[in-house]
């Protein structure tokens, strides 16, 4: 029974009734509905409005079909009542005839939010896989995970197309829509046509009776949309947990169908579910290999077998990276890779969008250890990554973090000397470190304040009581942007030493707090052996802590100085020391170096407005003080 067929058996039920064809909105409604398509999607394509379709008209026809076949007719069973009636009979008993014309109902396909796919480069060995797990072992519930960009959409297209014969119905749906679980399986069922028990409120259980009946091939795709924002991993929106309860029944009740769920964020309950040989199973989306790389950079006309291995590393055979690089390269460089390399510019336009994607949805503990992970550059131990933490942070609580990471596919595990190293991928890497960077230095303003920004209690900070002094630098003037030619932004800092950015980042990184004002002072020491060049970091910012607005004579701010080696030197010489003097010369805080710091720092300390005090740098018989005024 074809779609014309079932348009002239309604039009001679309501002729029968009512002496009258059916108007053009009802046949829009009909033919929408036979189409699988929501009235919206009728909308877009006739002349009438979706609330005319679905508030006025809609009710109207469903009542009126109602009356003419003597008995209830709606969107979700028009078909299981047109194929009887086409059959001559109120029941079919003949068990061939039922299995026919079950079959005949569901020879059709509810795919369009399916994204057209020209190409899909390599994924040879994955499709392989994909297609045993779906036609061979009968799995019921697979999850095909990866971050953005690995082409876990294009992989189920071309999946879907290759194996879309072997299935009585295919619906393919977005979850970027937000449907709710209710919502979601409402819409499954009205797109396979199952005539819904309205005065039965499991419809999860009656989706899964249909799986049983029939074998369809549902596509979730983009489902990392259902997990909420801001929260480790597999964490569900309000009002989505029953999500959890679908993945359950549909993969541990027995039906002969199969589901497939596209994520870039693993979902807890079908990972811990996936066995080797079990009804559900998962497959996370890597990088393309490198023969699969030179498919993608041959089908643009680049051709270049020295180079193209740098790139891939850099890029971790992300498909939608290297496609945008690869077209980057074609236009702008006239195919030479290698001169796109020396660029050293790796992250950038839709590229970073790709990474910013994953970063946007991150905990705000996944994103202090995505920091930490990030000035390390290489691969780093837990108990460094540890110590690194500028918080308190229980050792099971960064297991679950980092368990949190890999589960986005952020992260990367590795093995030396018998433990376990971590390391953020080079892509991702590179653009955390592009945020960090413009964090500490200031450069914008960040979207979400860090969870926990460095801040000393009142009885960790020392009270200055210091006098005016002469000719001090004048840090209150800082927070309203006003500095010393001498005194310049820490974004030239990093400018002057490129080499060295991932030792850069751990020197400073407590500093990556927004109300921080920061600046850095070239200094000389003219020793007994050599002139020494330094750097003398100087931050400062309003502590509120009354609540109340800022008053001059009262409020309190918090001041850090840090010393560090400048220009090409990455060590301090060792017995260099820092100090904080009153105005008396009178020594309140001092560090010493010693043979191993990159830097040194003193304690945070605290003072209030037109405060006065000095810092002095000692070396071999050397002596530099820098008097302040706050």
């Amino acid at each position: 029974m074809n779609e014309e067929t079932g348009l002239e058996l309604i039009n001679r039920a309501i002729f029968t009734l009512t002496a009258r064809n059916l108007t053009l909105a009802e046949e829009s409604i009909f033919r929408g509905t036979w189409q699988g398509k929501t009235y919206a999607q009728m909308a877009t394509q006739c002349q009438y409005s979706l609330n005319y379709l679905m508030r006025d008209i809609g009710p109207k026809f469903w009542k009126l079909l109602s009356e003419a076949f003597g008995e209830e007719v709606a969107k979700t069973n028009l078909r299981v009542v047109l194929e009887r009636r086409y059959l001559g009979t109120e029941q079919l008993t003949s068990t061939s005839q039922v299995k026919e014309t079950k079959a005949e109902i569901q020879q059709c396909q509810d795919w369009n939010p399916a994204p057209e796919v020209s190409v899909v480069y390599g994924r040879t060995e994955e499709l392989s896989k994909l297609k045993q797990w779906t036609s061979t072992d009968g799995c019921r519930l697979i999850m095909v995970g990866g971050m953005s960009g690995t082409g876990k959409t294009a992989l189920l297209r071309k999946l879907v197309e290759d194996i879309e014969d072997e299935y009585d119905h295919i619906i393919w749906r977005n979850l970027s829509y937000s449907q709710t679980p209710k919502e979601l399986i409402n819409d499954l069922l009205e797109s396979l046509y199952y005539p819904v028990d309205r005065y039965k409120r499991d419809h999860l259980s009656q989706l899964i009776d249909y799986l049983r009946s029939l074998r369809c091939l549902l596509i979730l795709d983009s489902a990392e949309s259902i997990l909420a924002k801001g929260q480790l991993a597999g964490r569900y929106r309000r009002g989505y947990n029953d999500y959890g309860e679908l993945w359950r029944r549909i993969g541990e009740e027995s039906h002969k169908s199969c589901v497939l769920i596209s994520t870039r964020e693993n979902f807890r309950e079908v990972e811990q579910k996936t066995t080797e040989n079990g009804p559900i199973r998962s497959l996370m989306l890597s990088g393309l290999k490198e023969t699969e790389e030179r498919e993608l950079f041959a089908g643009v006309g680049l051709h270049d077998e020295e180079n193209l291995p740098a790139l891939n590393h850099r890029y971790q055979g992300n498909p939608a990276a290297l496609k945008i690089v690869a077209k980057l390269i074609q236009e702008v460089f006239n195919g030479n890779v290698a001169e796109f390399i020396e660029r050293k510019i790796f992250v950038f336009g839709d590229i970073k969008e790709l990474v910013a994607s994953s970063f946007h949805r991150l905990s705000a503990l996944e994103k202090e250890v995505s920091y930490c992970l990030a000035i390390w550059g290489d691969s780093v131990s837990f108990d460094t990554l540890e110590k690194t933490i500028p918080f308190s942070l229980s050792p099971k609580k960064l297991l679950e973090v980092l368990v949190s990471l890999r589960r986005r596919s952020l992260l990367e595990t590795s093995t030396e000397n018998g433990l376990s190293r971590f390391a953020l991928q080079p892509m991702v890497c590179e653009y955390i470190t592009k945020q960090l960077v413009e964090n500490i230095c200031g450069t914008k303003a960040i979207e979400e304040a860090q969870r926990r920004q460095w801040s000393p209690t009142e009885d960790e900070s020392i009270e200055l009581t210091l006098s005016t002094t002469p000719g001090a630098v004048n840090l209150s003037q800082w927070l309203q942007n006003k500095f010393a030619v001498d005194w310049e932004p820490l974004s030239l800092l990093y400018d002057t030493k490129p080499d060295c950015l991932a030792l850069m980042l751990r020197r400073t990184f407590h500093l990556r707090s927004q109300q921080l004002t920061k600046r850095f002072k070239q200094i000389r020491l003219d020793t007994s052996n050599q002139e020494r060049e330094l750097v003398l970091l100087v931050a400062i910012r309003f502590v509120n802590t009354s609540g109340k607005a800022f008053v001059q004579t009262k409020q309190k701010f918090l001041i850090r100085v840090q010393l560090q080696p400048a220009g090409e030197e990455t060590i301090l010489p060792a017995n260099i020391q820092l100090s904080l003097l009153n105005q008396s010369k009178k020594t309140l805080l001092s560090v010493k170096s010693v043979p191993t710091d990159n830097f040194i720092q003193l304690p945070p300390f605290c003072g209030v407005f037109q405060e006065r005090f000095s810092i002095q740098i000692e070396f071999d018989g050397a002596k530099l003080v820098e008097d302040f005024v706050i």
